[in-house]
């Protein structure tokens, strides 16, 4: 099993692992992009602390030692800002498959910078990790999510009914769109 990295680089980021000294700017971050965060993500339906978003940091940090838990901060090169997340929220060493999860501070959607991080990371899981399938998975309402996995290549392989339950506990119905070769795949920049 390879050993997770730290970094990764992208022409505008440095995807990487959160540092217990990100705790205050990451949870600035959340917290700014709250509102539309709780619509879509599950950790996201009460506002976080600084001590929740400390152990977070500090969870994801032993769980990337541990080559269990993949969660990277997406911070800008430009300034060096945190403007969301990603990595692996779901990672299966066997198959190897990987599934890329995202946020972006509410200041920075529609930029690209989720695509540009989702095609690095799927770049990362077939080239480093041998990945033998890469998937996304999103609520069907989610547009902005569905539209960065079709711009990027990956194909819609269906929708789970009723399969989970959103962050504000109704049913929900989930998209699930995969890639199993990184030639299957759009830059980013195109």
């Amino acid at each position: 099993m390879p050993k997770l990295a730290e970094r990764i680089e992208t022409p505008r980021m440095q995807l990487r692992v959160p540092e217990a000294t990100d705790a205050g700017e990451l949870n600035a971050a959340v917290a700014a992009s709250f509102t539309e965060l709780t619509a879509w993500m599950p950790w996201a339906n009460s506002p976080q602390t600084l001590e929740e978003t400390q152990q977070f940091c500090e969870d994801s940090r032993s769980g990337w030692m541990r080559d269990d838990r993949f969660n990277l901060l997406m911070v800008t090169r430009s300034n060096g800002k945190i403007i969301g997340g990603t990595g692996f929220p779901r990672l299966d060493w066997e198959v190897p498959s990987f599934e890329i999860g995202y946020w972006c501070h509410s200041d920075h959607v529609g930029q690209g910078y989720v695509a540009e991080a989702t095609y690095a990371l799927a770049t990362y899981a077939f080239t480093e990790l041998s990945a033998a399938r890469v998937e996304l998975r999103m609520d069907t309402r989610s547009e902005r999510s569905w539209r960065v996995a079709e711009r990027l290549g990956f194909v819609l392989e269906g929708v789970l009914r009723s399969d989970t339950r959103d962050p504000s506990g109704q049913l929900r119905d989930t998209r699930v769109y995969a890639a199993v070769k990184l030639e299957d795949l759009l830059p980013a920049d195109r």
